[in-house]
């Protein structure tokens, strides 16, 4: 009874975590997306600072991005599709993570834009956008394993003639 009962705690411990992660990168882009809503010709010329993009191409994303992160926010929330979403997540803040190293690598001095501020891209704030993959990372895997888990058939054996379910321990 001991080993069962420590496996379900485990089991509910994990999915405490994942609810945490889930609500959390939620809540941190709804409220990037937003803040970069508010003023919107802030984040236009982070986005430009980079120097990574033509014209044209900074306009799409400044004008976007923020409405993406929104949206993507609330599908996290909900949890709809989440091994999706998540995946998403981790593959949009790798991207911002790659150009954020690239313009600090180039010795560009950008504004992060992350929530709509003019904090510049430094050290720190790549710390902290590494620490946010890593969990966005964590929730995406975490998500694709519980969703082949569903998909595998269980296991059964047979008695006399009949197929029988057998429980996983």
């Amino acid at each position: 009874m001991g080993r069962k009962s420590s496996v379900g705690w485990r089991v509910f411990g994990w999915r405490i975590l994942e609810w945490i992660a889930r609500l959390g990168l939620g809540a941190l882009f709804i409220y990037a997306g937003y803040a970069k809503l508010q003023n919107p010709f802030v984040f236009e010329m982070a986005v430009d600072g980079y120097q990574l993009l033509p014209p044209a191409g900074v306009i799409v994303v400044a004008r976007g991005l923020p409405w993406l992160e929104v949206v993507l926010g609330l599908v996290l929330w909900t949890g709809w599709k989440l091994p999706y979403s998540a995946a998403f997540t981790t593959l949009l803040l790798g991207a911002f993570l790659v150009m954020m190293g690239i313009t600090y690598a180039r010795g560009i001095e950008a504004a992060c834009g992350c929530f709509g501020s003019s904090e510049p891209i430094s050290p720190r704030t790549l710390a902290r956008d590494s620490l946010i993959f890593a969990v966005a990372a964590a929730l995406a895997g975490r998500a694709w394993r519980q969703r082949r888990r569903k998909a595998e058939p269980a296991p059964s054996a047979e008695v006399s003639g009949q197929e029988v379910p057998v429980a996983k321990v």
